[in-house]
């Protein structure tokens, strides 16, 4: 498939993070490591602390137990299975399509690590804001989600970030899709376009606000 057929799923994700465009340099503050106050987050992008908190509360992201923020949007503290490693910091994506989304929003070359769900194999990729830039093994491939806005809102980590994952082959991948009208097989280039048009949404979100 193209990245023209997930065209409608982009939107409605980017419907579904429309708000993270208001939070675009807590991005790279949380590319730290370190959990995050909503009062650095408010002095960081300028929005007030009572917004800030309406944001992350409507948005579902998870704090510490002291109320610091772990989790920006699916870019996370908390351990997944695709590991991000960002200037020597190791953080973490909600799903593979985000994982090509980070390097865009904090600026960095990212390197990520994800755990094949069929074969338990590692991937391992190099990102760049501008793509990708190493994959291993060669023949790496990857799975995106077509979903509705209806399911996505109710529960987007079921609706979508578990169905996009990345795989260690094109049969690999495939063996996760079989008899799933939801999981479709696409190649790196084709995901990392998506993450480019979602990049581009948020940012038109941040724009238009």
């Amino acid at each position: 498939m193209e990245s023209s057929d997930f065209t409608s799923t982009i939107r409605i994700l980017a419907n579904r993070w429309a708000a993270a465009g208001l939070l675009l340099p807590a991005f790279p503050l949380l590319a730290s490591g370190q959990p995050l106050g909503v009062d650095e987050i408010a002095e960081a992008t300028g929005v007030d602390v009572d917004r800030v908190t309406q944001v992350l509360e409507n948005a579902r992201c998870e704090r510490d137990e002291d109320g610091r923020l772990i989790d920006l949007f699916g870019m996370t503290l908390s351990p997944t299975l695709h590991r991000l490693t960002i200037d020597g910091r190791v953080l973490f994506s909600c799903c593979a399509l985000w994982a090509h989304v980070i390097p865009k929003l904090v600026d960095r070359t990212v390197t990520v690590e994800s755990v094949d769900p069929s074969s338990r194999e590692l991937v391992q990729l190099s990102l760049s804001p501008d793509g990708v830039e190493s994959a291993s093994p060669a023949g790496t491939a990857a799975t995106m989600a077509i979903a509705s806005q209806k399911a996505v809102d109710a529960d987007v980590c079921g609706a979508f970030c578990c169905h996009v994952r990345h795989f260690v082959s094109l049969e690999s991948a495939e063996r996760f899709t079989a008899g799933s009208r939801a999981r479709h097989v696409v190649d790196l280039v084709t995901l990392d376009n998506m993450a480019n048009q979602l990049h581009q949404e948020i940012r038109r979100t941040a724009r238009v606000g």
